[in-house]
């Protein structure tokens, strides 16, 4: 019975990765940089300091979105987070501190029944989850980075995404109010999903709905996603260790051979042929390349990878989009970590790193 369970457990956490738990990641970021107005005569700002709730995915397709294709539909996700406004001046490309939000808790998942098994399993974590943006101006993004850190023992793993707007990105202002109409006492998004948000108490902001892509959900009678946020009086931005830098590795001695450790991840390119033209970025401290591989990318059909970008817009939350074209791909492999980069002239503009 002990090695029946472990094979479950071991099936379950190959198909609860954390690079395919990035949509509930952004939805939790797009919901902790909401600033809010206290509806007083200084119209004080606040920001969220805690986040709990759940997200029921009843559908094939939520479930499918989380990379959990081998479960029956029902899993159950619970989350537990504080929230806190974080800076840093240890940026080495930075021209201007970046800030941003981290997110640190307990995420746990019950209710996992594999398709072709018995039984249910739940995975229980600690997680920490780092969102930092770099500013030109008030409303231009220069850089963004993400660090999704899961604690769980031996499946433990770490993700961390760079990206490069070039041109900077528009940061639009008041996107959350302008995507959000009054019904009745609560206010309710106007396209997409079915969103509501509402007022629970003083300070306390419930945001439940719709997940994507979800058939007869009305976020009343039936509700697949259930948050609670705790509101507090904005607060100085802590300032944390950065540890996202990025280096151009020497691969001239790596032979080119296969690199498996990100994953499918090339396949969100529009990828030509292969390429000796190796750009190998990955995180500083990488050590003993094993195997690296390069395509290079179409100028003209590149699709742009925006995930879940549609459903935060239509609810007015902050969502990344990045289109690459004309570049080249590379990905490097060493004992216990892998990266893929996307680089235009030899520039880095998309990195993604898995340890």
């Amino acid at each position: 019975m002990q090695a029946i369970s472990e094979h479950i457990g071991e099936q379950a956490m190959k198909y609860f990765r954390p690079a395919e738990i990035l949509v509930v990641f952004l939805v939790l970021f797009s919901t902790a940089s909401l600033e809010f107005k206290d509806e007083k005569e200084d119209f004080e700002l606040l920001e969220v300091e805690s986040i709990e709730g759940t997200l029921d995915l009843k559908t094939r397709s939520s479930m499918d979105s989380l990379g959990l294709n081998d479960f029956k539909p029902g899993a159950l996700v619970e989350l537990n987070l504080n929230v806190d406004s974080i800076t840093s001046d240890q940026c080495q490309i930075c021209e201007n501190n970046p800030v941003g939000v981290l997110l640190s808790g307990e995420v746990n998942v019950s209710g996992l029944r594999p398709i072709d098994s018995g039984g249910q399993i739940r995975i229980e974590g600690n997680l920490n989850v780092t969102h930092m943006q770099e500013f030109s101006s008030k409303d231009m993004i220069i850089r963004e980075w993400l660090t999704i850190d899961w604690d769980l023992d031996e499946f433990s793993a770490q993700w961390d995404i760079f990206i490069e707007h070039n041109p900077p990105k528009w940061s639009l202002d008041n996107r959350y109010d302008a995507s959000l109409v009054d019904s009745g006492d609560v206010k309710k998004s106007r396209v997409g999903p079915v969103i509501y948000l509402e007022e629970i108490i003083e300070n306390s902001i419930n945001i439940h709905g719709c997940m994507p892509n979800s058939l007869n959900c009305d976020g009343i009678n039936r509700e697949e996603m259930n948050l609670s946020t705790k509101l507090t009086t904005q607060r100085e931005p802590t300032n944390v260790e950065f540890t996202s830098n990025w280096a151009n590795y020497d691969v001239t001695n790596v032979n080119d051979s296969n690199t498996e450790n990100i994953g499918d991840i090339r396949n969100l390119f529009v990828t030509e042929d292969s390429t000796t033209n190796h750009n190998a970025f990955c995180l500083e401290g990488i050590e003993n390349i094993e195997s690296v591989q390069s395509w290079n990318i179409s100028g003209e059909t590149s699709s742009s990878i925006s995930p879940m970008g549609l459903w935060l817009s239509s609810i007015g939350l902050p969502s990344s989009s990045f289109t690459p074209t004309g570049g080249i791909w590379t990905e490097i492999d060493s004992e216990d970590a892998g990266c893929g980069a996307f680089s235009k002239d030899g520039e880095l503009y998309l990195g993604i790193s898995k340890s």
